[in-house]
């Protein structure tokens, strides 16, 4: 009987403590109370889903944005800058323009037709090669007198635009600038004015015209909403064609007379976008179903402000992830107060058991504990041995990290024994005047480009030619590398001149430049720099062996766009710059053909002080 009952035991049955009784863990029954205990709880829990979830996505959702937003500012700056940098690249094409002998001619003889037409034709190949929408040429009363879309239907010629406000700028202050819809082509643009002086009197206005319509092309394919206001608050590019010429705001009465007398936006209606900002920095647009986020620049040298619409499409994502993951807390709370509650009651009723049996479980006990102690240790041993064997592996890691620096330190100080023993120092010797002779042609190259890259101060003082010289050739010594030129230096001892440095070097890279350019692929590939004094002056010569210069472009070297360059290489604009920098120091520069074939270039400037 005693036998059957231990194994009634351990078969989920404790034996009874003394003959004929038997006892069992009764299950428990609700108290009165508990349902309303556990309604308050699962209220409380699902009150905390709510707030974690509240939480969890506007903590998300502010990440998301703040992401959002640091990476608006680098997009919004860099088309900003390829706006400029359109606007830029035709700013100066006026003033360029303006140093043109036959738009002079043109306006000193308005009754000329061969004039006129010669002006139309050299504004026509202008516009051809700069990519500008149009170039004109003004009177002073602002009648267009040549153009260079002068062969269209829509032709400027004859037209006045004198109630544009860039040819009042012009008129007045001598440059004029404006942004509006073309009365005649009916196309936006932007217009650059520049008055043409001479004598200290005003000839004419010269005037581009440059679409940005390209500009507006490269950002269709863009993520971001793109748009750029202008200082009343009209739309003027925009990646959505549907918001162009749409207002922020509506116009004033002052702002839509204003308009009208200059004619803006002529046969455009303006009407409104219907923009509703928000306080967070969203904006919402009357009928869309997205909300952005803006981020506004405005765009230096124009009453212009890009702005850039971000979707919140990622923000709104991650404040549902958000979301879901603090309800996931939730729950996870709610899960570990289920445990902990059950273990609670599990302990519970275990010590009431416990209680009533605990004179036939003491041997068991012991035992338990005695095996419990045992399990301890060696959890504890194991622990132990994984802490050694993971700081083996460390030492191992450790140990190998620092083995091959030692070794070639001792590999190093070894050799240095033996070549010291030896006596070899000649060696180690030309090493390091090897070593410093790199390191100082590195120094004074970077230090060249450092230099010749810094904006001058167009200050002129003493300058030696045979250091310009050196600097330029230090510049050019790849291209020399590549045409495989001889230069030849043929300078007088003490040679200097009085000039703005750089600017001297800016000119000897370009003229060196080009003669390098004429002797690619000559016979003899030579080019020679020469200087002497001639009296209180300075001749410098440089020249080429190349094919020299062309009879019938001999007049033309010097004129605004004038190239024999492939189409792509240049604008023609070196010899002009060139030729300002010397007359703005007090000297010249001429061309020639040399005696025995090839260019040659003469610059003619002060001498220095005491030369």
């Amino acid at each position: 009987m005693r036998a059957r009952a231990v194994w009634c035991g351990l078969a989920g049955r404790w034996p009874a403590p003394y003959p004929g009784s038997a006892m069992t863990i009764a299950p428990s029954t609700p108290r009165p109370g508990r349902v309303g205990t556990g309604l308050i709880t699962g209220l409380g829990f699902a009150l905390l889903a709510l707030v974690l979830a509240w939480a969890g996505g506007k903590l998300a959702a502010g990440i998301s944005r703040d992401a959002l937003l640091d990476q608006a500012g680098p997009r919004r700056d860099l088309l900003i800058a390829g706006l400029r940098s359109e606007l830029t690249r035709h700013e100066t094409t006026p003033a360029i323009l303006g140093l043109s002998r036959t738009l002079r001619t043109a306006l000193q003889s308005p009754d000329d037709p061969a004039a006129t037409e010669a002006a139309n034709i050299y504004m026509e190949q202008i516009a051809a090669r700069t990519g500008a929408a149009a170039l004109y040429l003004m009177d002073t009363g602002g009648t267009t007198l040549a153009a260079s879309n002068w062969r269209q239907a829509d032709s400027f010629v004859g037209r006045n635009f004198a109630y544009r406000p860039y040819f009042r700028e012009a008129l007045a202050s001598g440059a004029g600038r404006f942004y509006g819809v073309g009365t005649t082509s009916r196309e936006p643009g932007h217009y650059f004015a520049r008055a043409l002086e001479e004598g200290g009197l005003t000839l004419g206005i010269t005037v581009v015209k440059v679409s940005l319509a390209p500009v507006e092309k490269s950002w269709a394919g863009l993520s971001d909403r793109i748009l750029v206001v202008d200082g009343n608050g009209v739309v003027i590019l925009s990646s959505v064609p549907d918001w162009t010429f749409r207002t922020l705001v509506p116009l004033s009465d002052a702002e839509k007379v204003r308009l009208a007398d200059t004619r803006q936006y002529e046969g455009v209606a303006l009407r409104g976008l219907d923009w509703r900002p928000g306080a967070d920095g969203t904006v919402t647009l009357a009928g869309a179903t997205v909300t952005y986020l803006a981020s506004d620049s405005a765009v230096e040298g124009t009453p212009w402000r890009l702005y850039l619409l971000s979707s919140l499409d990622g923000v709104q994502m991650a404040r549902d992830v958000g979301r879901v993951g603090g309800v996931g807390v939730a729950a996870l709370c709610l899960l570990g107060w289920l445990y902990w509650r059950q273990r609670r009651r599990t302990r519970r009723a275990w010590e009431r058991s416990a209680a009533a049996l605990e004179r036939e479980v003491t041997a068991r006990t012991a035992e338990l504990v005695a095996a419990n102690e045992d399990l301890r240790r060696a959890q504890d041993d194991l622990v132990q041995a994984a802490k050694l064997a993971a700081l083996g592996q460390l030492s191992a890691g450790i140990t190998h990290e620092l083995n091959q620096p030692l070794a070639a330190l001792r590999t190093f100080s070894d050799n240095a024994a033996a070549f010291l023993e030896r006596g070899k120092l000649d060696r180690v010797e030309e090493n390091l005047r090897h070593i410093a002779g790199l390191t100082e042609r590195m120094a004074r190259i970077t230090g060249q480009l450092r230099t010749f890259a810094r904006r001058s101060d167009n200050r002129p003082e003493d300058v030696a030619v045979a250091g310009a010289t050196d600097n330029a050739l230090t510049l050019l010594a790849e291209k020399m590398r590549r045409v495989g030129a001889e230069i030849v230096l043929d300078l007088a001892d003490g040679l200097a001149v009085r000039c703005d440095p750089l600017r001297l070097e800016q000119v000897l890279v370009n003229l060196i430049g080009n003669a390098l350019d004429a002797v690619t692929g000559q016979e003899v590939r030579r080019v020679m720099v020469s200087g002497e004094v001639a009296g209180e002056r300075v001749l410098l010569r440089v020249a080429d062996t190349g094919p020299g210069i062309a009879d019938n472009h001999m007049p033309h070297l010097f004129e605004p766009f004038f190239t024999t360059k492939p189409p792509g290489v240049g604008l023609g604009l070196g010899l002009v710059i060139s030729a300002s920098i010397i007359r703005d120091h007090d000297g010249s520069l001429t061309a020639a053909n040399g005696p025995e074939g090839g260019a040659v270039f003469s610059i003619d400037l002060p001498a220095a002080e005491g030369v």
